[in-house]
């Protein structure tokens, strides 16, 4: 998904409510972070909290995280007199969203930034309506239609593009009622921010594709050329390729050929290993987010420790000159000591912070360049 551009980087990020954290808090937050922390401190879930906000409040975005996660209501079959048992549409389950798991009219999380110029919140409540209340936020007179009276209250500065999303009986999101509240609002929020969420999963070769035809034969071009070339220098041309969604979905690495010196006939990008598609899109999404922010779960996948101050330098650089904010998290003292080489060498200052997250405790711990530096040189461990 991409947003109109807002050139203005997130200085603080404050959540509360939202999924492991009743209250939680970063602090000087730079041009490139890094999220460090041990397994199941919160990381992804920080990067979730940010996409909201900087998306403010899409509801498609909502979508994906919970199905992402595969957080879903138990299917229930239905039958009739002449029809066999079938399955009910698939729900997802919103209720994984907030602390706690537990849902409820009242239930609410927030998210809030500041940037320096103009603060931006995002808040999430379970309500329960009037019926007039219904109408108006709804947009229909027919009580059958509008079915039960629980929705998913969104509110926020920006203001965002839905201003609630009607829940089921069971209080799930169902696809076919959500897809009609996304047709009756067309129009994205004019504050939201060019955001693009690289998971562990990374993106399918779909989506890839179609980020690469807006920047095909655009100087951007190069980046991506550069990027490959960390971890294969024979590699000369990259270009997308039609697929046949028949036979490759919406899923893989289909999509892209590669030529590389020495090779005859081009190849597939699939053929050539997990840190070259990483690496892909990497490039690709950070050439979307112009004015915007970058969020990518695990960094390093597929990334081996010796390319790594060169992803960054790439991403910082690349970063500077989109006016991206980058939003990473590893597992990796490889990757940290890698993004510290750089700091050490002065190529990134003063635009650089490792926060780091541990479990229970309600603000990450920040270093700075000078202090990533110092961990890089002494091999402190920031984990």
């Amino acid at each position: 998904m991409c947003y109109s551009p807002v050139k203005s980087m997130f200085s603080s990020v404050r959540i509360d409510g939202y999924r492991g954290f009743e209250q939680f808090e970063m602090q000087n937050l730079r041009r490139v972070n890094l999220l460090v922390g041990t397994n199941n401190s919160g990381k992804t879930s920080v990067l979730e909290a940010i996409y909201l906000l900087s998306s403010a409040g899409d509801p498609g975005g909502l979508w994906q995280l919970l199905a992402r996660r595969g957080e879903r209501l138990p299917s229930l079959s239905l039958s009739g007199v002449d029809r066999p048992t079938r399955l009910a549409p698939v729900e997802l389950d919103p209720s994984h969203l907030f602390t706690g798991h537990d849902m409820q009219p009242g239930s609410r999380f927030q998210i809030a930034a500041s940037n320096g110029s103009k603060d931006r919140f995002l808040e999430y409540t379970i309500k329960e309506l009037s019926q007039r209340e219904k109408m108006e936020l709804l947009g229909s007179e027919d009580e059958s239609e509008l079915g039960p009276r629980i929705i998913l209250s969104i509110q926020g500065s920006p203001k965002p593009q839905l201003g609630a999303v009607q829940l089921s009986r069971t209080g799930g999101l169902n696809l076919d009622s959500f897809e009609l509240h996304l047709r009756r609002s067309r129009q994205r929020s004019l504050g939201a921010l060019a955001t693009q969420f690289i998971t562990t999963e990374s993106f399918s070769g779909d989506e890839l594709v179609a980020m690469w035809n807006k920047i095909s034969l655009t100087p951007v071009e190069d980046l991506v050329l550069r990027a490959l070339r960390f971890l294969d220098p024979g590699i000369e041309r990259i270009a997308a390729q039609a697929t046949t969604s028949r036979y490759y979905g919406n899923q893989g690495r289909g999509g892209f050929i590669v030529k590389r010196t020495g090779w005859e006939q081009p190849v597939p990008i699939g053929s050539m290993g997990d840190g070259i598609w990483r690496m892909l899109a990497i490039a690709i999404a950070i050439s979307q987010c112009e004015g915007g922010v970058l969020l990518v779960d695990e960094i390093d996948t597929g990334l081996h420790y010796s390319v790594m101050s060169q992803m960054w330098n790439l991403i910082y650089a690349a970063a500077t000159e989109l006016d991206v904010q980058v939003f990473a998290t590893t597992h990796s003292y490889d990757c940290v000591y890698s993004l510290a080489q750089v700091c050490s060498r002065g190529e990134a200052q003063p635009s650089v912070s490792v926060q780091r997250i541990e479990p229970g405790k309600s603000r990450s711990v920040p270093y700075d360049e000078e202090e990533i530096s110092v961990a890089a040189s002494r091999d402190i461990e920031v984990r």
